[in-house]
């Protein structure tokens, strides 16, 4: 009878310490899972910030060495490309005619209305002052157009100078390059992904009106009464990477060009699409309004058959990722029930 208690007491002995044991073993198990978490964790976190400080040869040759990531950055270059920060979460704290052009295009007013951009005088003509009260740690200048300032502008923080003709020409190039400054390649590549696969829908969208084979003319009208063509270089008529929009023949590429009232008769377009921008900026509304009388605009296809859209200048851009977006939309709503 005792050595029975005695082994029972030992059993009982024994499971306890087992159950100890297979506790204290679980309980190491979850901490080593917890510090591998923890661990990959941080590993990701260094990852993310191994980037900086970088160093990025910019459009004049310079190296430019940013410590770490820019927080208040300042372009003074064309307005498309702070929409390229915007796309890649960057916010900037001045821009170049924000009051009389970014601040007020309809492709940016979900910006606008969260954010506070502070004009920074003109493009080709800075407020230096006022870059200074900013107090930015990086400014995005153009090579070819900024270049007499760098000077001054590298005074106040790291500049960096961009090639904006090329960029203006290659609807890609500007995401690539500022996500690279940056250290956003991933992102970027993101942001391009999402606007070609918003193109690649509006052509499916715009197929049966593309068959038609009808022309189709973007432009602003200037204080003169005359009419600026963008080039067919523009996401809505551009042939590869674009809608693919037809345009009539003596249609100009690549570069804007200044056609009269003759002129534009000349291309007869079936479809005309006219930037009104809200500022009064680039185009003179009474001379829309001038129109009217003209013998020679009413005998326009588009003008005889009702084929005028009055659209924000926002929606020509090519090499800027919200706006393109934006006048994708608006083109593909205008035109897909024609």
């Amino acid at each position: 009878m005792k050595k029975i208690c005695a082994y029972f007491v030992f059993a009982l002995t024994l499971s306890v310490f087992l159950v100890g044991c297979s506790n204290t073993s679980k309980e190491k198990e979850t901490e080593s899972v917890e510090e591998t978490k923890t661990s990959e964790k941080n590993d990701s976190k260094e990852g993310a910030e191994s980037v900086w400080p970088k160093t990025y040869v910019d459009a004049l040759g310079k190296e430019v060495v940013l410590q770490e990531e820019p927080k208040r950055v300042v372009s003074v270059m064309h307005l498309l490309y702070p929409d390229v920060l915007l796309s890649l979460d960057i916010v900037p704290v001045g821009i170049a005619d924000a009051d009389k052009q970014f601040n007020k295009w309809e492709a940016y007013q979900s910006y606008v209305e969260k954010h506070d951009f502070e004009d920074v005088g003109e493009t080709r003509n800075p407020n230096i002052e006022k870059i200074i009260e900013l107090e930015p740690d990086l400014i995005m200048a153009s090579a070819g157009v900024h270049d007499q300032l760098y000077d001054q502008l590298s005074a106040i923080a790291p500049v960096v100078y961009l090639d904006q003709r090329s960029m203006s020409f290659d609807r890609e190039l500007g995401v690539t390059e500022i996500s690279s400054l940056f250290g956003k390649e991933a992102e970027g590549e993101k942001i391009l992904e999402e606007v070609n696969n918003k193109i690649a829908e509006g052509r499916k969208e715009l197929a049966n009106f593309v068959s038609k084979g009808e022309t189709v003319v973007f432009t602003s009208v200037n204080p003169k009464g005359n009419f600026w063509l963008y080039g067919q270089n523009i996401a809505p008529t551009n042939p590869e990477n674009g809608l693919g929009l037809k345009v009539p023949e003596g249609y100009p590429k690549d570069i804007a060009k200044e056609l009269s009232m003759e002129g534009m008769s000349v291309l007869n377009p079936d479809h005309l699409f006219i930037f009104l921008d809200k500022s009064g900026y680039t185009v003179a509304e009474d001379a829309l309004k001038g129109f009217e009388k003209n013998s020679v605009w009413n005998n326009i296809n588009a003008v005889k058959n009702g084929n005028v859209y009055i659209v924000d200048r926002s929606l020509f851009a090519q090499d800027a990722p919200i706006a393109t977006i934006y006048g994708i939309d608006q083109v593909v709503e205008i035109l897909k029930d024609k």
